[in-house]
């Protein structure tokens, strides 16, 4: 298996795929007012966040071409389903973290699944993702994303919590190891920082579950860390 940081290379086309939390929301100054990405998402260019630091300085530093094309609100079926939109036959390595939306079943889509068969569908998912990826001949780094909060771990008005995001790493890492993609444990190093700095992981986000400015800025520096990138 590759490590991430062997994937990180000068001069690179490298496309960023997610949820809001790769979207930018909770940043200051969030808005979709830049390009078109699909389905009446647009990006977010002038919002504070990780994908933005880390877009201007891979380009800054190592000549890299970063697009986010991150689409708040969605799960792991969203890109599957619009894959050959947001996959892009330029795009050389892609940088996926999603999961966060794959926690909860809405009520009106029926019976409530079981905690094994929620987390199975997920595990199968990025098995499929991770195949469609590699037969479009991309390199690719999955990461399994950052904590919650305790209460945005619970039921909503609409629908079951059912996964947290302690499962959604722990199936990422099943699937990495079971299918040999890299993978970086943001949930874990998020998590070793806030222990580290003896602060708590709701100081760091703006919401329960996006990151503040700051959030952003220690995931980025987390990130960078992990592949060993420096100006």
């Amino acid at each position: 298996m590759q490590k991430p940081y062997e994937l990180i290379k000068k001069n690179i086309r490298i496309k960023l795929l997610g949820d809001s939390i790769t979207h930018g929301v909770g940043g200051s100054g969030f808005e979709q007012n830049g390009d078109p990405i699909t389905e009446g998402f647009a990006r977010n260019p002038f919002g504070y966040c990780w994908a933005k630091r880390f877009k201007e300085y891979m380009e800054e530093s190592y000549g890299c071409t970063v697009i986010n094309s991150a689409c708040t609100g969605t799960n792991i079926e969203f890109i599957i389903r619009n894959f050959d939109a947001l996959v892009e036959p330029e795009d050389e390595l892609i940088i996926c973290t999603i999961g966060t939306n794959n926690r909860h079943v809405y009520f009106h889509e029926g019976e409530r699944p079981t905690r094994e068969e929620l987390g199975t569908r997920f595990f199968e998912n990025i098995k499929k993702l991770y195949g469609m990826l590699e037969n479009a001949g991309k390199k690719v780094i999955f990461m399994a994303n950052i904590p919650a909060s305790h209460a945005n771990e619970q039921d909503g008005a609409d629908y079951w919590r059912i996964l947290h995001m302690e499962d959604i790493n722990a199936i990422y890492k099943a699937a990495s190891e079971k299918f040999g993609f890299p993978l970086i444990s943001m949930y874990e190093l998020f998590s070793a920082y806030c222990d580290k700095k003896g602060i708590a992981v709701d100081s760091l986000l703006c919401d329960g579950l996006h990151p503040n400015d700051k959030g952003y800025d220690v995931m980025f520096e987390l990130l960078t860390e992990e592949l060993r990138v420096k100006g």
